[in-house]
């Protein structure tokens, strides 16, 4: 490959400036006494110089994976805003240079589009954040440059530990037990996009490797890709927790009704229960069931009970005994009870207690099965 694996000519470097993120972390098997940032630069090739530019290179990239993460959290506030049919943004596209000069501009169009003042300056800072990166993207782009570090390009279905152990035992002439050691002692990537560029560096005399991964024609680093995928994890987390919330709620809500209708039921039954067992009965004297029309003046009989309200009840299933008192209905005493309408007969189906004094009496059921359910008018004579 020679000291680099290209030989770039001014227009060529221009392009990989626009494509590479170099969104990546630098790691190095030995430990390397990194220069502070700012201090006078020795000469070129010198071991001070490349740990001076490993420094620079490692600020440059975490300021970029910054301004990466900060600009698509951005540009998920907008397009969670967008209406069905209204373009989006992709943090790839902003990026990738097969784009025509329309699909290029498509920040600037949509800045001018927009009149919505809050996603307005969303959009300003999506820019200004674009900004930064491209510009972060050339000081990273001029520092490998000056470092003796090659790469290869990342295919389809390469794996950065085997493109690392070719590295290693190929051109760092290493056996593979040595190569092994090396690569025990480096982070490695398994999300190595097609395009992504891979770097090596292999120093024999202090016997160190480092390797890293840039975004290349990929437009994207393993981060970005690591970190999307992460945030698509969590938004799914956060919806199936809130749908898993929401069915929660249905099913006890579900349950309450359920356990509501159970009971409404169990009442409806032994209501009916109650019902079918019981005796309805309405109580009144001969005199003022005359008066309402509901006896006949000839012989006190039945005429018309359209107009009785069956008041009272008792359950034949618990009790077989109606006490009467005549104070309850205009009366002073009770010389008599009749049970209306007479296809009940006395002796049979019921009998009449009366005291002796006249003071109260009792209807007595014989036989409950004929009375239960049914309605009885009982009239009195005092």
């Amino acid at each position: 490959m020679g000291a680099r694996e290209i030989v770039l000519t001014a227009v060529e470097q221009e392009e990989i400036v626009k494509v590479r993120t170099g969104l990546a972390c630098v790691v190095l098997t030995t430990a390397v006494v990194l220069a502070g940032f700012g201090c006078a630069r020795p000469g070129p090739g010198s071991a001070s110089n490349t740990d001076e530019l490993l420094t620079q290179l490692k600020e440059d990239r975490t300021q970029m994976d910054q301004a990466s993460d900060t600009m698509m959290k951005r540009i998920e506030m907008f397009n969670a805003s967008r209406k069905p049919g209204e373009a989006t943004l992709q943090y790839s596209e902003i990026f990738m240079q097969d784009l025509n000069p329309e699909q290029r501009d498509v920040l600037d169009k949509l800045l001018q589009e927009e009149k919505d003042i809050s996603y307005k300056n969303l959009l300003q800072q999506i820019i200004a954040d674009r900004d930064t990166i491209r510009g972060l993207q050339e000081k990273v782009m001029h520092l490998e440059q000056t470092l003796p570090d090659k790469f290869v390009v990342a295919r389809r279905g390469d794996n950065h530990q085997a493109l690392a152990m070719t590295y290693l035992t190929g051109e760092a002439g290493l056996d593979e037990t040595k190569a092994k050691e090396h690569l025990k002692q480096v982070d490695q990537t398994d999300e190595l996009l097609a395009g992504n560029q891979v770097w090596f560096f292999y120093d024999p005399q202090k016997e160190t490797f480092r390797t890293y991964v840039t975004a290349g024609d990929a437009g994207q680093t393993p981060v970005t890709v690591r970190r999307a995928r992460t945030r698509a994890l969590v938004k799914e987390r956060d919806t199936f927790r809130q749908e898993r919330d929401g069915y929660k709620q249905e099913r006890d809500t579900a349950q309450v009704q359920v356990a509501s209708l159970e009971q409404d039921k169990s009442q409806l039954q032994e209501e009916f229960t109650t019902h079918q067992n019981s005796l309805f009965y309405h109580v009144d004297s001969d005199r003022s069931l005359k008066e309402q029309g509901v006896l006949s003046d000839f012989l006190k009989r039945v005429r018309d009970v359209s107009r009785i309200n069956y008041d009272q009840s008792v359950n034949l299933a618990r009790e077989t005994t109606i006490s009467l008192d005549p104070r309850n209905y205009g009366l002073d005493q009770i010389r008599s009870v009749r049970v209306l309408p007479e296809i009940y007969q006395e002796g049979r189906d019921f009998f009449i207690e009366i005291e002796e004094d006249h003071s109260s009496a009792r209807v007595v059921i014989l036989d409950p099965d004929v009375f239960k359910g049914k309605e009885v008018l009982l009239a009195l004579r005092g």
